[in-house]
């Protein structure tokens, strides 16, 4: 047993998948969190254990942004502390009824002891019989919001790669993500497991439905699970011609967003991937709309 992990129960489940989504690198437009956090009351999943935040995360960096500060929360009234809590590493379970259960997991990207973190929650695959892991992200990207929601892939083991060959497949090289580190230990550990990160408009700063319903289809696409989206589906096109409407009543940001469309659009003709587009101006308009009282997209 791994001394971090904190059950409260232990469930009888069917072999589940584990879907991963924590706030940290790969959070763009609280994509991997937001998916969760749906999902967790959508199926009414229940919490049964959690991670001991112990040494995992530093409270105060110097020189550091305020969105990397991990103190702990507190509400204090009338000169007394109410409540003080540190930052939450939880897992949830849905029984389906069917051949695999569902385990969902949120909490925070560790600072350090990667690679301890790391093995709480392969533990806990290992103790529950996981078929598979999904971490579930979001990173920005020169993508509108106008064309379908394109995703990439890191799988734990080459085997997995026929399943996947629908996926764009990461190419890259440089400092890695939590996800890349959790879905290597997976493989060493015989664990399949893949990160799969939608790219995300870099005006688009809170919870997307749109984004995020197009990626858990995906994503379930690959399981054998069967959970309705229609209603984050729904709210997802609202939203959308919502933000449509937003860029219609700003011609200087409707130029760059067809700049932006142009670009896109002839990358994926070329079939050289995503050029690099200067948004500057577009982020600056969406900034602006944002001032005026608007609300973010």
């Amino acid at each position: 047993m791994n001394e971090s992990l904190i059950f409260q129960e232990t469930p009888d489940l069917v072999n589940p998948y584990l879907f991963i989504g924590y706030r940290g690198w790969l959070n763009a437009g609280e994509l991997g969190t937001g998916s969760i956090e749906y999902l967790r009351r959508k199926l009414n999943a229940r919490k049964f254990a959690a991670i001991d935040p112990g040494h995992f995360y530093i409270g105060q960096v110097p020189g550091f942004d305020s969105a990397q500060i991990m103190r702990p929360q507190t509400v204090v009234e009338g000169g007394l502390i109410k409540s003080l809590e540190e930052p939450a590493n939880e897992f949830f379970y849905w029984q389906s009824g069917g051949e695999n259960d569902l385990i969902l997991f949120t909490g925070f990207e560790p600072n350090v002891a990667w690679p301890e973190y790391t093995s709480a929650i392969l533990s806990m695959a290992k103790r529950c019989n996981v078929c598979r892991i999904y971490t579930l992200g979001g990173v920005f990207d020169q993508v509108p919001h106008t064309r379908e929601t394109s995703v990439y892939a890191v799988l734990s083991r080459p085997e997995m790669k026929r399943e996947f060959q629908s996926f764009p497949l990461l190419n890259y090289n440089g400092p890695c993500s939590f996800s890349t580190l959790l879905v290597n230990h997976a493989g060493r550990a015989g664990i399949e497991a893949a990160s799969i990160v939608a790219r995300v408009p870099p005006y688009i700063q809170t919870f997307h439905e749109k984004i995020a319903c197009d990626l858990l289809q995906k994503v379930f696409a690959h399981t054998s699970l069967h959970v309705d989206l229609s209603d984050l589906r729904k709210i997802g096109n609202t939203v959308a011609e919502l933000m449509d409407n937003d860029f219609r009543q700003n011609k200087t940001a409707m130029e760059q967003l067809r700049k932006l469309e142009e670009m896109y659009d002839a990358a994926l003709i070329q079939g050289y991937g995503y050029k690099e587009v200067n948004v500057d101006e577009l982020m600056q308009e969406m900034l602006d709309t944002k001032m005026s009282g608007k609300k973010p997209h």
